[in-house]
């Protein structure tokens, strides 16, 4: 095994919805036995052309093949064009870990509407997540000043961990099973083949998907590459001082940005050195909280995913003093642990045994070392995971994955998450990929160039014809 260098699982950058949709789905009888589903039309307000919904049965437990069975929701997007759709399939897939897609058929359908004409798309709720017997946190109460100095409160990891236990075995909702659910559900349907798309963990799940079932993928697309032989929440402290350099560097060199902003970095060293001292005061919903250097750093975080035009009025706020706005934007990006919708159990099932428990003391401390966020997240994940009770991954688990899969991978400039030279060492074990980096682009990014590279891609099945001069 090559030696691990430390991944990533956070929001999928692609095709996101909160938003319901009207579609129902048909319920297995109870007697079904794990292989069978059932497949009917549906209609999705938004989506041109028509759509199915399905459920299909799988094991949860597909090692033993006996015990608790999963419904997996599903929905296919029929390929809208006059030739019909070809014998394989587009998938997108599932990011977090935890983000369901079956109600992001209206987001999906306006973004592949370009590589729908000639392909069915497979949007999968996997293992866990969705409609798919999810693993949400129940709504525990949780006070207002608890959600301070961590993001995951002990007490309610424990009462979520209890209360999941009850009808799942939390040790079997993994991305190497998710992937063979995902491949069963696939060969059910009849297709003969994939093109797989996806974005931040889904591109961990594209390169397992790649390992275990290589004769079923066609192509494959990844953007914001999370390598699978990089434990990446311990190496995000880096990429997080990284991108927070670059975004005030470019403030600073920018004329409009510098005199609005003056001394960017000056005042932004000093609204560290004042958390060095202990938390601020913040007002958030009209009470009072104790906001410390980790609630700072992950709120910093949060924006600079998307949203690194707000990095400087941020900075120049705290500078001032004012940190209510900053606080309430903590709160607001930290709530997915304890909200409904928020996926937290299949985001801790999985990425515990895959990313977190194999970290050592002297990997944390080197890696969190000189950075704005220091230990704060990955401590937190670390005992989040020991509460929770996983064990690691197979030892394999972390080798590279070597495909001849074309492949296209897609980087952001500035992406605080899964650098470039991530894509870059990935793309390093893909012969038959082309990788292009977006100026200026955060975490998950797209233009019109990369669409009509991945539609290129899918169309032609094969790399030859990608020209990324459009990528200027």
């Amino acid at each position: 095994m090559r030696r691990r260098i430390g991944l990533i699982g956070l929001a999928l950058a692609i095709a996101t919805s909160t938003g319901t949709t009207a579609q129902t789905f048909p319920d297995l009888a109870a007697d079904a036995p794990a292989g069978s589903g059932e497949l009917e039309a549906c209609t999705i307000e938004g989506v041109d052309g028509t759509a199915r919904c399905g459920r299909f049965r799988v094991f949860e437990d597909r090692d033993a093949r006996s015990g608790r069975t999963i419904d997996l929701a599903f929905v296919i997007l029929d390929a809208t064009g006059e030739g019909g759709a070809a014998s394989d399939v587009l998938i997108p897939l599932p990011g977090g870990p935890g983000q369901g897609f079956t109600n992001a058929g209206p987001a999906f359908a306006q973004i592949a509407r370009p590589m729908r004409r000639t392909r069915d798309v497979l949007l999968v709720d996997v293992r866990g997540v969705g409609r798919s017997r999810t693993l949400d946190c129940p709504d525990f109460e949780i006070e207002l000043a608890d959600r301070f100095g961590t993001v995951f409160p002990p007490d309610h990891i424990r009462m979520c961990r209890d209360a999941l236990a009850e009808h799942a075995r939390l040790d079997l909702y993994t991305t190497p099973l998710s992937v063979d659910d995902v491949d069963e559900l696939r060969t059910w349907l009849g297709y003969d083949a994939v093109n797989l798309l996806g974005v931040s963990y889904g591109t961990r799940v594209g390169q397992v998907y790649m390992r275990r079932h290589p004769q079923a993928v066609r192509t494959a697309i990844l953007n914001s590459v999370a390598p699978v032989f990089v434990l990446g929440y311990v190496e995000m402290a880096r990429s997080l001082q990284r991108s927070l350099d670059l975004v005030v560097a470019e403030c600073e060199e920018t004329t409009e940005c510098a005199a609005a902003h003056p001394g960017l970095r000056g005042k932004l060293d000093d609204v560290l050195a004042r958390f060095e001292r202990g938390p601020v005061n913040a007002v958030v919903d009209g009470e009072t909280v104790a906001f410390t250097k980790g609630d700072f750093a992950y709120a910093l975080r949060g924006l600079l995913y998307g949203q690194s035009e707000g990095v400087p009025d941020v900075i120049v706020s705290a500078f001032e003093g004012d940190f209510d706005e900053v606080a309430s934007y903590y709160v607001q990006r930290s709530g997915w642990v304890g909200s409904v919708g928020g996926e937290a159990g299949y985001h801790f099932s999985a990425l515990c045994p895959e990313d977190i428990l194999p970290l050592t003391d002297g990997e944390v401390a080197e890696a969190s070392e000189g950075t704005f966020m220091g230990d704060h997240l990955i401590a937190g994940y670390r005992e989040t995971c020991r509460i929770w009770g996983a064990r690691p991954a197979d030892d394999d688990f972390w080798d590279p994955v070597e495909s001849d899969v074309p492949t296209l991978v897609v980087s952001g400039e500035f992406d605080p998450v899964t650098p470039p030279a991530w894509g870059d060492a990935v793309a390093g074990y893909l012969p038959n990929s082309i990788h292009v980096v977006v100026p200026g682009g955060g975490h998950g990014p797209g233009n019109e160039c990369t669409l009509g590279l991945m539609t290129r891609l899918i169309e032609t099945g094969g790399i030859e014809d990608l020209d990324p001069s459009c990528m200027g």
